[in-house]
């Protein structure tokens, strides 16, 4: 049923972002040394007391972002919203890698956290110029361009003129740019649903 099959890829997409910052957060809690402005949030993978929690997190919130992306995939018939998709499918991918080889892996981390920041941005991307272009919902059109361009200033913003030599403040605002639009999808899916029930 078409309803029962956008609520449960709702649900998986809502479950994103409350398993990645809800075990990002924890592994602070056990991390008195993390400084937001010194340190990348990676670090919390890369020392004991935080490791666990913070790479099970990503790896959990990687796997989720794999299948919401995937049943998006499936769900969307435009081609511009498919191709949005499937660079999420990578991007959850990506996410998981971060995890499944944190900081100590030296360069194979960096390959998947650079994969991530970037194909992350432009999934949402993707998906939002569909919207735009079908005129089916300008709002979430126009809120995945909004979040592409500040993920964009985001980084590119001076951050060390400001005393902030570390990355974890970047890499925190650049991916709540995308979760909250994967929770503005997952809601719109429950709305669209309820509507396909009724």
């Amino acid at each position: 049923m078409i309803w029962l099959r956008r609520a449960l890829i709702a649900l998986i997409g809502l479950l994103v972002p409350l398993i990645a910052y809800g075990f990002i957060f924890i592994a602070i809690l056990n991390a008195p040394w993390f400084s937001w402005y010194k340190n990348a949030l990676s670090d919390l993978g890369a020392h004991q007391g935080s490791d666990i929690i913070f790479n099970t997190g990503l790896m959990i919130a990687g796997i989720l972002e794999t299948l919401f992306a995937y049943g998006l995939f499936k769900e969307f018939k435009d081609l511009t919203r498919r191709i949005g998709a499937a660079i999420l499918v990578f991007s959850g991918i990506a996410l998981f890698g971060i995890g499944l080889f944190p900081e100590t892996y030296e360069t194979i981390h960096l390959y998947f956290s650079i994969a991530f920041f970037v194909s992350f941005p432009f999934g949402i991307f993707a998906l939002g110029l569909s919207y735009i272009r079908n005129k089916e919902n300008l709002l979430l059109g126009i809120l995945a361009v909004l979040f592409f361009v500040a993920s964009g200033i985001i980084w590119a913003f001076p951050w060390k003129a400001y005393g902030i030599t570390g990355v974890a403040i970047p890499e925190f605002l650049s991916s709540l740019c995308g979760t909250i639009y994967i929770i503005a999808i997952s809601l719109e899916l429950l709305k669209t649903g309820r509507a396909e029930k009724t």
